[in-house]
């Protein structure tokens, strides 16, 4: 009988699982556990972004693709390039009447033609936020419009935040930094 030059099953499907673990419960589970708030606080802010989410794509799922719905303990970030004020004011108005919100802060923006630019940008700062060795980055979301970059999550410290708006500010290209970092209480 002539031997195959294939992997065996076994291994190749081994290897499917490993390089798909980010979209197993495995995957959740090591985020959750490096994330800095408590797995019921995780909870309740991802049925807040959902919920908001939700509302905004009942209203108009076009304009909703343009507006980013961040939660971190209740407190809501609506982020985006999009030029509609009314559906602005109703993305603020959905957040702040949903349950659970005890706070909501915009940054909104018009929308440009940057996008190839800033999505380019977005991995450059991505890249130095994940390189820099003093920096746990794990938890720093962002969003960049027009090369102005905003910065999003929850921080070791005081001092992780303000070395993120350094490293990001740092990044050839990048016009603005604006931080939502949210250290410890």
């Amino acid at each position: 009988m002539r031997r195959s030059n294939q992997p065996a099953p076994v291994i190749l499907i081994l290897c499917l699982a490993l390089s798909s673990l980010a979209w197993t419960p495995w995957g959740a589970i090591y985020d959750s556990a490096r994330d800095e708030r408590s797995v019921g606080d995780q909870a309740a802010d991802k049925k807040i972004s959902l919920s908001i989410k939700g509302g905004l794509a009942d209203k108009d799922s076009k304009l909703a693709l343009k507006v980013h719905v961040y939660c971190f303990l209740k407190h809501v970030y609506l982020v985006g390039a999009i030029n509609d004020q009314p559906f602005r004011a109703f993305a603020v108005k959905t957040a702040k009447g949903t349950e659970g919100v005890k706070q909501v802060t915009s940054y909104f923006k018009p929308e440009t033609d940057t996008t190839a630019d800033d999505l380019e940008l977005a991995a450059k700062v991505r890249a130095e936020l994940i390189g820099n060795g003093d920096l746990s980055s794990t938890q720093i979301e962002q969003e960049v419009m027009n090369a102005e970059v905003v910065l999003l999550g929850m921080v070791r410290s005081q001092a992780d935040a303000a070395l993120a708006v350094k490293v990001a500010k740092g990044v050839k290209g990048v016009k603005k930094v604006t931080s939502f970092l949210i250290p410890p209480k």
